[in-house]
């Protein structure tokens, strides 16, 4: 598996053949967690817009042990999309029991850099889209009596990145409104929490340095001195999603090889 070493099973999720949802699972993050979840046997929906590529992660999901797995199509900046993709799942597997909402990180710039026209894009792919997905799978966690919702997002939210001032707001929000509902639906047997991922080696990270020396920069700012990989972020995702962590909810995790540096990060 890329990354160098196999993601562990040493505890059962108590997952089996549950219903499964990753968003943005073509690549990176959204794929290894797919692929996690698929090894603990769930029933696992892969959703994003590059298709093809979807469709090689479906198949490595059933190699790794889904009990079923399928590939469907999701422009997130489209809630006729989202809803469209949402039935397209519930009418192949059933109800959606877990849910790993993520997505591509909105336009990098400054404050001043940025039209309207960038903040409606962005609040749209970064926050809306996210509480869309939550919206069309609750109702059935909570006649179910069980769900897991696990948001994957930035260290932006606990502390701001200088040239992302989209992710800054947007994620932070989305992140205070789940916090909101964990509570909210906490008796009804569904966790909801969220990852605050660092520095990652994945499309967007280039998209946010581009050059070398920004790269090495943004190396030399990570307290263990080098960017992750996908597979680091999956089996704690994939935790997140089980039966044993049913008392975790209402959380902001950070996976940031020690990037943030407060108390509480």
């Amino acid at each position: 598996m890329d990354g160098g070493f196999p993601i562990p099973s040493c505890v059962d999720l108590g997952v089996q053949g549950k219903v499964a949802l990753v968003t943005g699972a073509s690549s990176g993050i959204g794929e290894a967690v797919a692929l996690a979840l698929a090894a603990e046997g769930v029933r696992i929906a892969v959703a994003a817009r590059r298709t093809q590529l979807l469709a090689e992660v479906a198949q490595r999901a059933k190699e790794a042990g889904a009990k079923d797995a399928r590939a469907f199509s999701v422009d997130l900046a489209d809630a006729s999309s989202i809803r469209a993709m949402l039935g397209e799942v519930e009418s192949v597997f059933g109800n959606v029991e877990i849910l790993v909402a993520n997505g591509g990180g909105p336009k990098p710039g400054t404050y001043e850099q940025l039209s309207p026209q960038d903040w409606d894009l962005g609040y749209r792919v970064t926050l809306r889209a996210m509480l869309d997905l939550v919206d069309g799978v609750l109702p059935a966690m909570k006649a179910k009596h069980w769900g897991r919702i696990v948001a994957l997002t930035s260290t932006s939210v606990k502390q701001p990145i200088p040239n992302l001032v989209l992710s800054d707001a947007f994620r932070t929000g989305l992140v205070a409104a789940l916090k909101s509902l964990a509570g909210d639906v906490a008796r009804d047997g569904i966790t909801i929490n969220a990852i605050a991922t660092g520095r990652v080696a994945t499309e967007r990270l280039r998209q946010v340095y581009g050059d070398d020396a920004a790269m090495h920069e943004a190396v030399r700012e990570v307290p263990i001195g080098r960017i992750a990989t996908p597979q680091e972020f999956a089996p704690l995702v994939a935790f997140l999603c089980g039966e044993p962590a049913r008392y975790i909810t209402g959380q902001t995790i950070s996976i940031d090889g020690g990037l943030i540096r407060g108390l509480f990060g």
